[in-house]
């Protein structure tokens, strides 16, 4: 961390003001370090948002952020997680563009890929969060089982392999086959 944190449980907003060497999230109040991810694990992200992206545009329907951008999933104590990708709707944006700084506005969809030093229990956890907190399609990306594995409130889990197709209910007429976000990785 190039800021050294306060002491005590820091807020959301004081967290946006800090800036940190390395990857982080406030959980709870308190700022945890993540694991610098590799090149694959940069691919896949990469290959995830520029297959939203891609729909986004032809049809208008929204925006997409990478880069653990920060979304609000508990206060008092605050949590911020950081989403790999993420996707908001247009019709949540006011005039159609994402607005600077912290906002509250919550995705549609989240998408996690794992790290190596992830935990199925972190990731339960997050996916419970972003839930809760109203995003409505939850994605885990797992490059070394080469699947993605998609949560809903309102239905079970699907477990997606290399071989099958991605829809999401939430992207309308979106499409991908789950091996084309594993292109480019061993």
């Amino acid at each position: 961390m190039s800021v050294s944190a306060p002491t005590g449980l820091v807020t959301a907003e004081q967290f946006a003001e800090m800036s940190f060497d390395g990857p982080v999230e406030l959980v709870r109040g308190e700022i945890v370090e993540m694991t610098r991810p590799d090149q694959s694990h940069g691919n896949v992200c990469s290959e995830i948002a520029f297959a939203i992206t891609a729909w986004a545009k032809k049809t208008n329907s929204g925006r997409v952020t990478t880069n653990d951008s920060g979304i609000l999933t508990e206060r008092d104590p605050d949590t911020l997680r950081g989403a790999y990708v993420a996707f908001f709707h247009i019709s949540q944006l006011p005039g159609g563009k994402l607005p600077r700084g912290k906002t509250e506005i919550i995705p549609v969809l989240c998408v996690e890929v794992l790290s190596p030093s992830n935990t199925w229990t972190e990731m339960r956890r997050k996916i419970e969060e972003y839930l809760t907190v109203g995003v409505r399609e939850v994605w885990i990306v797992d490059a070394e089982a080469r699947t993605v594995e998609t949560f809903r409130s309102d239905a079970p889990s699907v477990l997606l392999h290399e071989s099958q197709l991605l829809i999401s209910r939430e992207l309308s007429e979106f499409s991908v086959p789950v091996s084309e976000l594993f292109a480019g990785v061993e």
